[in-house]
């Protein structure tokens, strides 16, 4: 009798793991063949929301049901150049561009090459510094603006030389509007461009669009932030710059108030080349031209305090000097000398 019981005890405990187990293999079947139905499209609705909100739905080949998300851009570091090897690198280049006869009518001046060197030596390489930028911007306001005449110059190589870009100037520059700057000012409201070394400061997003800003380092550029002279372009359908019809019937491209505007295509190249801390630096190939001056009147004289012109100081019209065009000269009014008697 015990035997007999003993027997079906094991029987029934067999029996009950039994059934624990096979539950076990159906659950785990069912967890095996989930994915299955949901590689079929089928969108599962996970803890379902409080009435009134949307509940999170778990879409195929997302993970959350957002959209993938972007691959973000991370900008590689900007190229140096050691101050004890910009020498040498400097040298090279000039010999390898500049020791022909002749040169290309589109190749950066060579003296201007060397002057923003000079400027750019003088910035980079004092004060602690022992590095810059190894790619820089140079730009000849000295060449009509229908011309290429902004260059993106590796120190490295001299590459960037032989292939300038457009660039306007300032119709403060160009005042008998010919296409030539001849006049260049650090004045506000001027609309003049300035001459001089300036450094590439932050971006911002202005009436131009996407723009940068720049800090001269130098008496003649050193007002550029607060006369808002910056980098920047265009938007494509308002061409008022570069336009192609515009330069057929004017001979020449349109003119900013003093920024360097550049066309669109150009601008993030640009921008990229002088945000923080990049160089550019503004020059003038040749000899400046010499403003016109007035010729000082001498019939004029300002009494010093006064802001007039004092009566002694002014010359009578009969009085006038001898050798003027077409005005012979005549006897004073002055009374004449009396004559003694003795």
């Amino acid at each position: 009798m015990e035997q007999k019981g003993r027997s079906r005890r094991c029987i029934s405990e067999y029996t009950d793991d039994e059934a624990l187990t096979g539950k076990f293999l159906i659950f785990a079947m069912a967890l095996t063949a989930f994915p299955a139905f949901a590689q079929e499209g089928a969108v599962v609705p996970v803890n379902p929301a409080p009435q009134g909100q949307a509940g999170v739905v778990f879409q195929t080949g997302t993970g959350n049901g957002s959209p993938t998300a972007s691959p973000i851009y991370v900008k590689p570091p900007r190229p140096e150049i050691g101050c004890d090897t910009l020498a040498l690198a400097g040298r090279a280049v000039s010999y390898g561009f500049y020791n022909a006869f002749e040169t290309p009518r589109h190749r950066l001046d060579a003296k201007l090459f060397q002057t923003a060197l000079d400027k750019y030596r003088g910035y980079y390489c004092n004060y602690g510094r022992t590095r810059g930028p190894a790619v820089i911007v140079v730009v000849d306001f000295a060449k009509h603006s229908s011309e290429p005449r902004l260059y993106r110059v590796d120190l490295r190589s001299g590459d960037g030389l032989d292939s300038p870009m457009r660039v306007a100037h300032g119709i403060g520059s160009d005042p008998d509007d010919d296409g030539y700057a001849t006049v260049f000012s650090n004045v506000y409201n001027s609309f003049a461009s300035s001459l001089g070394a300036a450094i590439g400061a932050e971006r911002y997003v202005g009436q131009n669009g996407l723009s940068l800003r720049l800090d001269g380092l130098e008496p003649s550029n050193n007002q550029m932030r607060m006369r808002d002279i910056v980098v920047h372009s265009y938007a494509p359908e308002r061409r008022r710059y570069f336009n192609a019809d515009l330069v057929s019937t004017r001979g020449r491209p349109g003119s900013s108030e003093g920024c360097f505007v550049v066309e669109p295509d150009k601008r993030e190249w640009i921008l990229e080349t002088l945000e923080n801390g990049g160089f550019i630096y503004a020059g003038f190939s040749g000899e400046l031209p010499r403003p016109i001056v007035p010729v000082a009147n001498g019939n004029i004289v300002f009494a010093s305090g006064t802001g007039s012109n004092p009566p002694s100081a002014l010359q009578p019209v009969s009085e006038t000097l001898s050798g003027m065009p077409d005005s012979p000269p005549t006897a004073p009014i002055s009374p004449a000398p009396t004559t003694s008697t003795r």
